[in-house]
C-alpha cells in the first residue's frame, strides 16, 4: 500500500532492531522502503544492508553537511556503486546552507557531478534543500538536459512557484511527517502546495529517524509511521488514504525502477 521513498535506516539504533523496525512497517502497509545515504562510506553500508533485505533498495550518494572527509575519489566510488542491483538513486544529494560553516562553491561542485552520475547512469536523484532553493533550482535547471535528470525533492520546503516548476520538469516532491504538525506558516504553506500538486506528483516518506508525525513527535521515526502522513495528504487531496497509497506507490515504482 505504500512506499516509503526516504528512510536512514543505517543508523546504528536502527540496525540493531532493523528485522523489528522492518516487521512493524510491513504491518503498517509498507511494501517496500529505499535508504538513502549521505557519504560514501555509507553509501557502501547501505548497498550492503540493501542486499540483506528484500523490501529495501539503496540511493548513494554524498550530502551537502557530511563533506569534513570528502576526497575526489570519493565521486568514481559512488559511480561504480550505482551500477549494483539495488541502487535505484543518487542520493541524498543537494545544497545546504543552515549548517555553518558551509562552502557554497564546493557543494555546488559535488552536486554538479553526482547529478551527472545520475544521468550517465539512467537514475534519479533524491534532492535535499535547506535554505538554499535559488542556487538549487539554477543547478538543476542547468542539468536538465530535457528531462535526462529526474527525481525527487525529497522533504519539500520551496515556495508554491518553485513546486509548480518541479512538476512541470516532471519532479516528484514530498513531505515528511512536520506536515502533521500543529499549523504554523511552514505547514500552511505545505498545505496550498499539496492542494495544488498533482497526485501523480506527490510521493511518501518519512525521513527515519526524524520528523515523526503526529502523535509519535519526539520518538524516533520509523517507516510504520507513514500512515500517519499519508493520512493528513489524503485530508488535503480529498481523496482516500487507500487512493493516495495507490498513486504515490505507482509514482514511486515509475521513478525509482521497482
Amino acid at each position: 500500500m505504500f512506499i516509503d521513498t526516504h528512510a536512514h535506516l543505517n543508523y546504528p539504533d536502527i540496525v540493531k532492531n532493523i528485522d523489528e523496525v522492518l516487521t512493524r512497517a510491513q504491518d503498517s502497509g509498507v511494501e517496500t522502503i529505499i535508504v538513502p545515504a549521505t557519504n560514501y562510506r555509507t553509501s557502501l553500508e547501505i548497498v550492503e544492508l540493501a542486499g540483506k533485505h528484500k523490501m529495501l533498495y539503496a540511493a548513494v550518494g554524498i550530502h551537502p553537511t557530511d563533506l569534513n572527509d570528502f576526497e575526489e575519489s570519493h565521486l568514481a566510488g559512488i559511480e561504480e556503486l550505482a551500477k549494483e542491483n539495488k541502487v535505484k538513486a543518487i542520493g541524498e544529494i543537494g545544497l545546504d546552507y543552515y549548517w555553518e560553516p558551509y562552502d557554497k562553491e564546493l557543494e555546488a561542485g559535488i552536486l554538479t557531478a553526482q547529478l551527472r552520475i545520475a544521468k550517465r547512469n539512467g537514475l534519479p536523484v533524491i534532492l535535499h534543500n535547506r535554505n538554499s532553493t535559488a542556487d538549487l533550482m539554477r543547478i538543476v535547471k542547468d542539468e536538465y538536459e530535457n528531462g535526462k535528470l529526474k527525481g525527487q525533492f525529497h522533504s519539500f520546503s520551496a515556495g508554491i512557484a518553485e513546486a509548480a516548476e518541479c512538476i512541470k520538469m516532471g519532479f516528484y516532491i514530498s513531505f515528511t511527517g512536520n506536515i502533521t504538525y500543529k499549523p504554523n506558516e511552514f505547514t500552511y504553506l505545505s498545505y496550498e502546495i499539496v492542494k495544488n500538486t498533482p497526485a501523480e506528483h506527490l510521493l511518501l516518506e518519512t525521513d527515519t529517524p526524524y520528523l515523526p508525525p503526529v502523535p509519535y513527535r519526539g520518538k524516533q521515526n520509523e517507516p510504520s509511521y507513514i500512515k500517519h502522513t499519508a493520512q493528513k495528504i489524503a485530508e488535503l487531496k480529498e481523496m482516500s488514504v487507500e487512493e493516495l497509497g495507490r498513486i504515490t506507490t505507482e509514482n514511486a515504482k515509475r521513478l525509482y525502477g521497482l
